[in-house]
């Protein structure tokens, strides 16, 4: 009776009645497998035109590649704006805490447990209903793959990196549909990376047993491909280069995807920018996420002239470090970043996001998507750490031929004094930003890679009023533990803070 119950709780407040028969006056439970398959569109998957359920809102807005706009934006209205973000642009300890003051806080914590829950929920019914084998290892590989997403990107928000400290406190592990999560403690960051592997291992090997047409869906579904992608990721980030060479190659081998060249495509008025989360794009592997939660910092505004509030500028640009790695033969910068209007040619820090006419958010398609390019730059950087530079050359070169301008010569070529060791490492680093700048893991890549320090200058009515240094191993590489979290559950331990900026 309690595991009706819970999920009973669960499917009431997230799903559609259509998907549940009564099983006796107090119990609902899904008719069969494919019931289950379609639950896990509301309750598991993230739907690209959800405005409420923010997951990576806070991927982006802390790393390097985030500046205060270029414009000169005087008003007296502002000032506002600059007491709400000046905080988390500043790495501030209370950054969420006084977010919530001006209602700006984006409950991330608790809008990817529901996600979770949502995973649990159908892996806890489906060995229980009705349906063919194929069916219910369908579902089950979807429902891990995406638990192992969701626990890679939250325990690389509020945990230590593994690579650093693995024996930290990262984030509690619930793996049931009982509702309830206020008791649950922190498991360490070695402990939920354990788990995702045990997901991810067991959702490829689900996988694995289906016939081709239910491997590889280009549907905005979990498939084979993708589990190998974040097979490769956590990899990655465990510093196990065996294995990101063998699923990165599974990748980039297996499956038929081949580099878009950015010269094949002519921006038009109709379409400025290509369509890099469509499934017409060769690269694409695994198509997600919501523009809404992705844009939330990106859609800050500030009011530029002192007379009047009727223009506006994004308040955070693409930061000018960023800006300034592309070459000028590098077609990567007007064609990934997305400006801020047809009209305006600031660089915003949005990108590969489907856009329409006047450069505004398509919210009907899916924000983000898994690609090909990543499997690439995995490689190429295994590859170095397995002391096999020649093939990071390799890699790098057939990825940046596809990137340049056709008729620039042989400038994508990787430069001599740059093929081999702390040089080419660096190359390897440098490359991944300009590839993957905006999808969600510049921030991660700055703590793995050690944590250095940067800073970064805040502006207010286009004026250098401070500037924020997080330094090496700075603590506020790791955000605080939610607030709110912390108030529904006494057993949650707080992160050691980081010293106030200012």
């Amino acid at each position: 009776m309690k595991k009706y119950l819970s999920i009973l709780l669960i499917f009431t407040a997230i799903s559609c009645e259509k998907y549940l028969e009564p099983k006796s006056q107090t119990e609902y439970m899904p008719r069969d497998a494919n019931s289950l398959n379609e639950m896990l569109i509301g309750n598991a998957y993230l739907d690209p035109t959800n405005m409420i359920t923010p997951i990576f809102a806070y991927n982006e807005i802390f790393s390097d590649d985030w500046g205060c706009t270029v414009e000169n934006c005087v008003n007296t209205s502002n000032e506002t704006r600059y007491s709400e973000f000046k905080p988390i642009f500043s790495w501030h300890p209370e950054a969420f805490q006084k977010l919530n003051e001006s209602s700006q806080y984006q409950k991330v914590w608790k809008s990817t447990y529901e996600k979770i829950l949502g995973c649990n929920a159908v892996l806890d019914y489906i060995d229980d209903v009705s349906g063919k084998d194929d069916m219910k290892k369908y579902v089950k590989g979807q429902a891990l793959a995406l638990r192992a997403f969701y626990y890679f990107n939250i325990v690389n928000l509020y945990g230590e990196p593994y690579n650093y400290n693995k024996s930290a406190l990262g984030v509690p592990l619930k793996l049931n549909s009982n509702t309830e999560l206020d008791n649950l403690p922190r498991n360490t960051v070695d402990q939920v990376y354990q788990q995702i592997l045990t997901d991810l291992k067991n959702a490829e090997d689900y996988f694995a047993s289906l016939p081709l047409s239910m491997k590889n869906t280009k549907d905005g579904r979990v498939n084979l491909p993708m589990i190998q992608l974040l097979r490769a990721r956590v990899a990655l980030f465990m510093e196990d280069w065996d294995n990101v060479i063998k699923y990165s190659e599974n990748v980039i081998e297996d499956w038929g995807l081949s580099l878009f060249n950015l010269n094949s495509f002519t921006p038009t008025t109709a379409a400025p920018y290509y369509s890099f989360t469509s499934y017409d794009n060769p690269e694409a592997i695994w198509a997600f996420g919501s523009i809404d939660d992705m844009s939330k910092f990106s859609a800050i505004t500030l009011y530029r002239l002192p007379t009047s509030t009727s223009q506006t500028r994004r308040m955070f640009n693409a930061s000018q470090s960023l800006l300034s790695s592309y070459g000028v033969s590098d077609l990567r910068k007007d064609r990934y970043i997305i400006k801020e209007s047809n009209t305006i040619s600031n660089y915003t820090t949005r990108a590969k996001m489907p856009v329409n006419a006047t450069y505004g958010n398509l919210s009907t398609m899916f924000a983000r998507a898994l690609r090909l390019s990543e499997a690439y730059l995995m490689l190429a950087e295994a590859s170095f750490m397995k002391n096999d530079p020649s093939t990071s050359v390799k890699l790098l070169e057939e990825l940046r031929h596809n990137r340049f301008v056709a008729n620039s010569g042989d400038v994508y070529k990787i430069p001599a004094d740059s093929t081999s060791g702390p040089a080419l490492l660096k190359f390897i680093k440098n490359e991944r930003r300009r590839e993957m700048c905006f999808e969600g893991m510049r921030w991660f890549d700055l703590r793995r890679w050690g944590m250095e320090s940067f800073s970064r200058e805040w502006k207010e009515e286009g004026v250098v009023v401070a500037t924020f240094t997080i330094e090496k191993n700075d603590p506020a590489f790791t955000l605080p533990v939610p607030f709110d979290a912390i108030e529904k559950n006494s057993k949650l331990e707080q992160n050691k803070l980081a010293t106030p900026k200012y």
